[in-house]
């Protein structure tokens, strides 16, 4: 079978970036737009421009700020849920409460004409046996949510733990240590399907989009079990000129132009072997 590779975009709002190094105060109308305003419309002309049809991870509550955008982003694009509220302890949360959350994202994605959802990425990476019953309990097709990267966890740990002495409160968590050791290809996870977000052989360095931004080599090795499951965010099109200066000067990707990172995402994303598709056909095809 022809290798697949699937791009996706998780829509995470300026406030998520905010919450997690204990900013407050810092948000006004426009850097709550920057996201689902701004960033999506430069996803949309970089994707159309290489006739590439992409998955959009979108945040329930934060459809409010750009319903018309996400709508035409609908039109040629997949939309999957990426939760309610974002809160980082959801893998923690009753299995009833989680499903409530869903529940309400899919209603805010209805709201805006939007249709029901079959993936899910769960917010932080931060899995758990329970929430994973609930996406399969409300009939979700595949979860994207597994990041396999002890590098990840690692580097994410000194990271709050760096806002820890500085008196930050950090809104992540860390998730459970089992998941980093988990197979890097699709699998089937509690009868539900999987598809982890790309990671390197041996190190399993995660190949995100602020790695391949910064060392776009990296993708050559992201593909694992016939996929490569390529994961961005909607802040990889935003640079400095589009956010508070506070986060701008704690978020070091923010640094880079847009218009170099337009450039390197375009190159690589051009130069990608195999076929293209949105993470629910790669589920269907790679799981019939």
């Amino acid at each position: 079978m022809k290798p697949l590779f699937s791009v996706s975009v998780d829509l995470d709002g300026l406030g998520c970036y905010a919450s997690i190094h204990g900013l407050t105060g810092i948000l006004d109308d426009a850097a709550l737009r920057a996201v689902p305003e701004v960033a999506l419309a430069r996803f949309c002309e970089l994707f159309a421009g290489l006739n590439l049809e992409a998955t959009f991870f979108a945040i329930g509550s934060e459809v409010q700020y750009g319903p018309g955008r996400l709508r035409e982003a609908a039109r040629e694009h997949e939309i999957g849920s990426h939760s309610f509220a974002h809160d980082y302890a959801l893998s923690r949360f009753s299995q009833e409460r989680m499903v409530q959350d869903l529940l309400a994202c899919e209603a805010a994605l209805r709201e805006a004409g939007i249709p029901k959802p079959r993936g899910f990425r769960a917010p932080g990476y931060t899995l758990s046996p329970r929430l994973i019953d609930a996406v399969r309990e409300l009939d979700y097709l595949y979860d994207s949510s597994l990041l396999p990267s002890p590098p990840y966890y690692a580097a994410k740990a000194l990271a709050l733990l760096a806002y820890a002495v500085r008196g930050r409160r950090s809104r992540s968590i860390l998730g459970a240590p089992g998941q980093l050791f988990a197979p890097r290809g699709p699998h089937l996870r509690r009868g539900l399907r999987e598809l982890p977000v790309a990671t390197t052989p041996l190190l399993r360095a995660p190949v995100i989009g602020t790695v391949v931004l910064a060392l776009p080599q990296m993708a050559r090795w992201g593909a694992a079990g016939g996929h490569f499951n390529l994961e961005l965010h909607g802040i990889d099109l935003l640079d400095a000129s589009d956010v508070p200066g506070a986060l701008a000067a704690a978020q070091p990707g923010l640094r880079m132009p847009v218009s170099e990172k337009l450039r390197r995402l375009r190159h690589l994303l051009g130069a990608l072997p195999g076929e293209c598709c949105t993470l629910e056909e790669a589920a269907r095809r790679l799981f019939p």
